[in-house]
């Protein structure tokens, strides 16, 4: 079942954004989210603020994803949503692409993915891409699509620090994402399929990551 977040077909785009507290007013009213309440909500509390250095517009671990939208995105008053997870978009990586993974192969024992996008449906292969490579490609397939998005969850993992609090996503979740083509476990209970992955990033990363 397909659970991309769709806008009422009479909504439209306001031209001026939310304050710097939450997701901006035009994306709300794309994701169906701009009822008074939701904006008054984030408004108040920065539970969809950017991450670690400003970056992403909504992150926060998939489990308290699912939990907001099972409340229509409400938030409980006084509830304390952390917020400040290293989160970085494929652009940010782009420009600041780590040393030590510069020679480093998206397929490879560095970063536990090993599926070739080449054994789906005859799609093109991703075996001898470097990691910064990925974060170039252009194409619009979900196997791009996804391939950047898990690049750039790897590298804030990374950029966050083993143990610590503020990983996002963990490596060990970002070779989940990619070796399962987007159908993975992000926490007990539940199985995403590839299409509410690519929500989810295009909820914490934006379009333009997509």
């Amino acid at each position: 079942m397909n659970d991309k977040i769709t806008p009422p077909s009479n909504a439209q785009e306001p031209t001026a954004p939310a304050e710097a507290a939450g997701l901006s007013r035009r994306r709300l009213v794309r994701a169906g989210l701009a009822a008074a309440p939701v904006l008054a909500a984030l408004h108040s509390n920065t539970v969809l603020a950017g991450g670690s250095g400003g970056y992403g517009q909504g992150c926060i671990r998939p489990s308290t994803f699912s939990s907001l939208k099972a409340a229509n995105w409400k938030i409980s008053q006084g509830r304390d949503i952390k917020n400040n997870f290293v989160c970085r978009p494929h652009s940010h990586w782009k420009d600041n692409f780590p040393r030590k993974f510069k020679d480093v192969k998206f397929l490879s024992n560095d970063t536990g993915c090993n599926r070739d996008a080449r054994n789906n449906e005859g799609k093109k292969s991703f075996k001898d891409l470097k990691m910064r490579e990925v974060l170039d490609l252009r194409g619009g397939d979900a196997d791009s699509m996804l391939a950047r998005c898990v690049v750039s969850a790897f590298l804030s993992a990374d950029a966050a620090g083993a143990g610590s609090d503020n990983v996002w996503l963990t490596k060990e979740q970002c070779r989940q994402i990619w070796n399962g083509r987007g159908i993975w476990k992000p926490f007990a209970g539940a199985t995403w399929t590839l299409d509410q992955t690519l929500n989810y990033f295009e909820v914490v990363f934006g379009t333009s990551a997509l």
